[in-house]
């Protein structure tokens, strides 16, 4: 399903069931901005074609975009044949930086960055798990205003928090941030105190997963499945470019199958996942090892190894249920190519239709740390627009 299985011509706007004209235009400066995106420099007529929206109506919104100074013009491109050439229209990432927050269970990152994801900064720091969290969230806002300080004057916008767990986007908050909290924190509400920013809260995996659609793999296929392995695991699904999350937000969640009768109790308070199995609490139980020695750690432990298979064939399950275009891969504990490889040969061995083409290993190198938080703010704060 693409954009022009959405699209109605009447009047230029694409016409949605039950949207009123404002849902509509956010609707269609979303469809044209996210286009841009993935597109990089184009002309207002390739947008209107490209979208199915009218010339007239493309121009009314990135004329209301340029004023915004989300976008800029480029200066022209020639035409094919004899005519007048093409102005091209991109967005300004520059124009707008953000503090860019990944909060996960042992550790925290903080960047400054643009809305493409070019850090001015970056830090980070270990959660010790005894402060309470307005405590925590306070010595965040502390850090992150010091290093924008030291880049100067910088046109710094938003706050972008991702962090593990259930979160309740509408009201900023985390509700269940499995393995940080276990009470509700208002986050949003403690760090505009601090900030006076807007700030917006997102799902650790689901940020991620908005970044693959934004800026990876999402640019050439409409369903994805992003696992991330490390400290926990997480998943997410993309279905026709858009985030699906289920009725309760908890779709896609494949590190809580249920894997072992009577099993240990997890951090989301049921028993017997898969998490309780293979995150990097568990593992470590059966040798010591860090994130970069993993994968020697895994060609030497029996019982590694036995973990290691029930992950692949949760996995190779997940892909049977779902059928994604490609399952991509992110995380700590996958960032070593032998323990990338040895899970490929696993689902293989169970399903020989799974190929290298099939699981694929996240581009982001080390901007993973906090793009997701910076495409969370991408998308809700500039590309949808309330």
């Amino acid at each position: 399903m693409g954009i022009h299985d959405y699209i109605d011509k009447n009047g230029g706007y694409m016409k949605y069931s039950g949207m009123n004209m404002e849902q509509v235009k956010r609707q269609n400066r979303g469809a044209i901005l996210s286009y841009i995106v993935e597109s990089g420099p184009v002309s207002r007529k390739e947008i209107a074609e490209t979208t199915g929206l009218t010339p007239a109506a493309v121009t009314q919104i990135c004329n209301t975009l340029l004023e915004e100074k989300i976008l800029m013009e480029l200066g022209t491109a020639q035409s094919q044949g004899v005519g007048r050439k093409k102005v091209l229209v991109d967005i300004d990432y520059d124009h707008i930086y953000i503090y860019a927050i990944n909060i996960e269970p042992e550790s925290v990152v903080i960047a400054v960055s643009n809305l493409k994801g070019d850090a001015k900064a970056e830090t980070s720091f270990k959660l010790e798990g005894k402060e309470a969290p307005a405590v925590v969230l306070r010595e965040i806002a502390k850090m992150a205003k010091e290093m924008a300080k030291e880049q100067g004057d910088l046109p710094l916008c938003g706050v972008s928090v991702a962090i593990s767990g259930i979160v309740d986007k509408a009201e900023g908050v985390s509700v269940h941030a499995y393995g940080i909290w276990d009470e509700k924190v208002d986050v949003a509400s403690i760090l505009e105190e601090e900030f006076h920013l807007p700030v917006i809260v997102e799902n650790n995996v689901n940020a991620l997963a908005y970044a693959e659609k934004l800026f990876g793999f999402g640019k050439e296929y409409e369903n994805l499945m992003l696992i991330k392995w490390g400290p926990g695991v997480g998943s997410s699904l993309i279905l026709h470019k858009e985030l699906y999350e289920g009725t309760d937000r908890k779709a896609a969640e494949l590190g809580h199958y249920i894997v072992e009768k009577d099993g240990e109790k997890c951090s989301c308070g049921r028993r017997g996942c898969l998490e309780t199995k293979v995150s990097y609490h568990a593992l470590s139980k059966i040798c010591k090892f860090t994130p970069d020695t993993f994968g020697d750690a895994l060609e030497k432990e029996e019982k590694l190894q036995d973990a290691f298979d029930l992950f692949a064939r949760c996995i190779v399950n997940a892909i049977t249920i779902v059928s994604p275009n490609q399952v991509i891969l992110c995380g700590s504990l996958f960032k070593d190519e032998r323990v990338r490889k040895g899970l490929m040969e696993k689902c293989k061995y169970y399903d020989a239709s799974i190929d290298e083409s099939r699981i694929l290993y996240t581009g982001f190198g080390n901007k993973e740390n906090y793009i997701g938080p910076v495409a969370a703010y991408l998308r809700e704060c500039v590309l949808y627009k309330k």
